[in-house]
Parts: structure tokens; sequence; C-alpha cells
């Protein structure tokens, strides 16, 4: 086991930090022997997969961005928030309220109707 391995903590960044220099260096002494072709033919097969990749994250990383920061909207504007969800929740429930009131208002009505019928002829 070298020494880069025994002694890294997260309180020696030195110590990680050269831990990195290290393995920098054995990828380029293990990189320097490759042919120019085969480096050629890495980067055709691995760009386009490389593309997919971000193509892949971008929805994800935007969809996880846009959550974050209406979030930190929401919480520094709390009161504002509220009172707009409130306000977007009554436009979308007024069709209801309006079939309820289609609905009752024709039975309040008679039974209003009936009513004040039976008072008038009772006098």
């Amino acid at each position: 086991m070298s020494t880069y391995t025994k002694n890294l903590t997260m309180t020696a960044p030195e110590v990680a930090l050269a831990a990195l220099e290290h393995a920098a260096e054995k990828f380029n002494t293990a990189t320097e022997h490759v042919t120019l072709a085969t480096k050629t033919v890495v980067m055709l097969a691995g760009a386009p997969l490389l593309g997919l990749m971000f193509v892949l994250a971008l929805p994800v990383i935007s969809v996880a961005l846009t959550v974050y920061y209406g979030a930190k909207l929401m919480a520094a504007n709390w009161a504002a928030v509220a009172k707009h969800v409130k306000n977007v929740a009554l436009f979308f429930a007024s069709p209801f309220i309006g079939l309820a009131y289609i609905l009752a208002l024709p039975v309040v009505g008679l039974a209003t109707l009936a009513y004040l019928g039976v008072k008038a002829a009772r006098k």
C-alpha cells in the first residue's frame, strides 16, 4: 500500500492533492504509449456517448435546478406565494362552484316559492 492512501484524511488536503497528482502521473504514463490511431478511435466512440450522456442528463438537471430555485424563491416570499396559490385554487375551483349553484338554485327557488305559497295560503 502506498503512502498516499495510508495518510489520506479529510483534514489533510495537501496529501489528497499529492495523491491526485500521483494518479494523474500514472494515467499520463499509461496513455503515452497509445498510438494516434487508437486515440482517434477512442475519441470517435467516446464523443457521441459523452454527448448522449449530456443530452440525457440535461432534463434532470433542469428540473432539479427549477425545483431548487423555486423552493428558494417561495421561502423568501411566502406570503405572496400563499396569496397566489389561493387565487389559482379558486380559479380552478370556480367552474365546480358554478355547477353546484346551477344544480342547487332551481331546487332552492322551488322550495322558496312553495314556502311563500304555503305562508300566503295560511293568511
